[in-house]
């Protein structure tokens, strides 16, 4: 008996063709695609990193100095170069030394100022206070700039008779004044008495006003006008 086959029984789908779908295969229009949105990606970043980098650094040269940096720049602009050599107070360019006077500092006549400071005074030349004579030296003083200021003096070296005839000595910036040894005993006792200056006013006046120690310029060889209770006839 031979079976018959339902006549309602689907048979078309028998004759459809294979389709085969391969994943890893990329529709042309997605590989299209991401080409052109890598290089939009990448041309964006890279506008992104210069406009950044150009922004810091237009931020950086107006961003204020740091405090230490401003104060160094304005010390810098505010000390000019200090041009000015120091200034000799009283200046006079003749000193009267007695003939064998005892530990003569031929500095110690002179007074250099600079900026409200002392400084420190320098002589060149030869003064031979064994001989009776006329000595020129050279008197400067230099700032810690390095300005020199520089005067012409004349030594004077007189003898006791010379003394007499009113020549009157030099005293150092504080008053007092080198002897010889004899001079001074015979002065301190009023058997002679001899001619001499006063402390220069404006000499006094600045070390009054700047403090300047002169304790050390007296020394048992100088006499000071306060030593002696009858004043010598000048």
């Amino acid at each position: 008996m031979e079976r018959q086959t339902p006549k309602n029984e689907n048979t078309e789908f028998k004759d459809l063709p294979d389709v085969k779908i391969d994943p890893e295969k990329e529709v042309p229009s997605q590989k299209h695609f991401s080409k052109k949105t890598g290089i939009i990606i990448g041309l964006f970043l890279v506008l992104i990193v210069l406009f950044g980098s150009g922004y810091f650094m237009l931020q950086s040269r107006h961003q204020p100095a740091k405090p230490q940096e401003k104060e160094t720049q304005e010390e810098t602009k505010k000390e000019p170069e200090d041009t000015t050599p120091p200034t000799f107070v009283g200046m006079q360019d003749r000193i009267v030394v007695e003939l064998n006077a005892l530990d003569v500092d031929l500095t110690k006549y002179f007074l250099a100022i600079d900026e409200n400071k002392q400084v420190k005074v320098q002589v060149t030349g030869d003064v031979n206070l064994a001989a009776e004579g006329e000595y020129p030296i050279v008197v400067s003083a230099t700032d810690e700039a390095g300005n020199k200021a520089e005067h012409n003096v004349t030594v004077q070296v007189v003898s006791e008779n010379t003394m007499s005839t009113g020549i009157e000595f030099s005293c150092y910036i504080d008053g007092s004044i080198p002897l010889e040894a004899g001079t001074k005993q015979r002065l301190m006792a009023n058997v002679i008495y001899f001619y001499y200056q006063d402390q220069n006013p404006e000499i006094q006046q600045k070390i009054n006003e700047l403090q300047i120690d002169v304790s050390q310029y007296p020394t048992q060889t100088t006499w000071h006008p306060s030593m002696q209770q009858t004043t010598p006839i000048v």
